[in-house]
This record gives C-alpha cells, structure tokens and sequence, in this order.
C-alpha cells in the first residue's frame, strides 16, 4: 500500500481571505496545493490564469499541483510552466497533442500528469506511461461542485493500476471525497486525494485532522 497525501483544492476555500486559507494549510502540514486552472470552455466555471497561480506559488512553501481544466492546453502551456509549478495536468479529453504537452512539462523538470472523466475510457493511458509521472481520475463530472463521489471510482482505480502495472506512476483522485472515502482510496493504492469541501466546509481544524489521520498507515 502506498502512502497517500491530501491535496487541499485552493477553490474549496474562501477566496476573499485566500492567505489567511494558504496559511492555515501550511500549519496544518498539508505539503501540495491542488490548484484548478478552468476556462469556461472545457467546464462552465472561470478560475484563475498563470499570473494568479504565479503569485500563489511564490507566497506559499507548499507544493502546486495545477490542473489544467482548459480546452487546447497547448495554447497555455508555456505560460503555465513559467508560473514556476510542480505539477501539471492536463485532460485526455481537452487536446489531440498529449506527448507534445507532456514531454514539454517534463523538460522544464516539472511532473506531468494525464487525467480522464468518469466516462472517458482508460484504454489510452497505455500508449501515454511513457510520458506521464501520474494519472488523475476525476470523481466527478468537472466543473459541477457539490457533487457526489462516484463509486466507479475504484473500479477505475483497478483498471490504472493493472495497466501501470510496476511503472512508478502515481494514481490522483479528484472530486467529492470525504475523509471516509480518502480511506478507502488509500487502501485502493491511490496516493494524491485531492479535497475540497471536506476540508474547508464547516471547521476547518477539526476537517483537516480527520483528513490527515484517514490516510495514516
């Protein structure tokens, strides 16, 4: 079983005091920020550029876990990359040029990740292995919050698991998981469980312990 890590999602929090939010992780021993980069195209909601997630980057020690949630990433990518992460995803579903991306987050020494919705079938991560530091199953439909984990989840989680076979490819889940869930995640071999309203829904100190003792081995 491999050690598991929360990853707070940066849009769960209270914008108007996104500091004071960054500087409560940060005490609480959260190592990476999940930060989502949306256009309004790929999914309906608008949320950060490059320059913001710059700024993000330079004011907190944390790492910053990007996901691209943006159609034709091969537009932003560069920028992206300036921004001085550390990780970067990218959606199967968003572009044609996978490798070309992917090989491009991976030169500036930053991890790549491919990531597929719900639906989106596995069968083309295979040709990708070679490209990618970690593949991120969304557990929910993009860009709709409040919804519900989707249990198809695990099963997915299988499929990754059997297709990356020895490969050191982290496996990331995103969308609806509570601490009960990041459980069972982990125990299902998933090392990057990103949360949200788990965490910042209702009080955050109590959350944040429950997270981080629902992955301790």
């Amino acid at each position: 079983m491999k050690m598991a890590e929360i990853l707070p999602s940066i849009f769960g929090a209270n914008l108007m005091a996104l500091k004071n939010e960054i500087t409560f992780l940060e005490a609480q021993g959260f190592r990476t920020l999940h930060l989502d980069m949306m256009d309004g195209s790929l999914v309906p909601n608008i949320a950060f550029g490059p320059d913001h997630v710059s700024v993000i980057k330079k004011n907190t020690a944390m790492k910053v876990d990007v996901h691209l949630m943006v159609s034709a990433p091969e537009k932003i990518i560069d920028k992206v990359i300036a921004a001085g992460v550390d990780m970067i995803s990218i959606h199967y579903e968003a572009t044609i040029h996978h490798i070309d991306i992917l090989q491009r987050i991976r030169k500036a020494g930053i991890k790549a990740g491919i990531v597929y919705n719900p639906s989106t079938p596995l069968s083309s991560l295979k040709y990708l292995l070679g490209y990618v530091d970690y593949v991120l199953l969304m557990s929910i439909n993009p860009g709709h919050w409040g919804q519900r984990f989707l249990e198809l989840t695990f099963e997915r989680v299988q499929e990754v698991r059997d297709i990356i076979g020895n490969k050191n490819i982290a496996i990331e889940i995103d969308g609806g998981v509570n601490a009960e869930i990041a459980t069972r995640l982990r125990e299902a071999g998933v090392s990057l469980i990103v949360v949200g309203g788990a965490l910042f829904n209702g009080d955050k100190m109590e959350n944040a312990a429950r997270l981080n003792a629902a992955i301790a081995e």
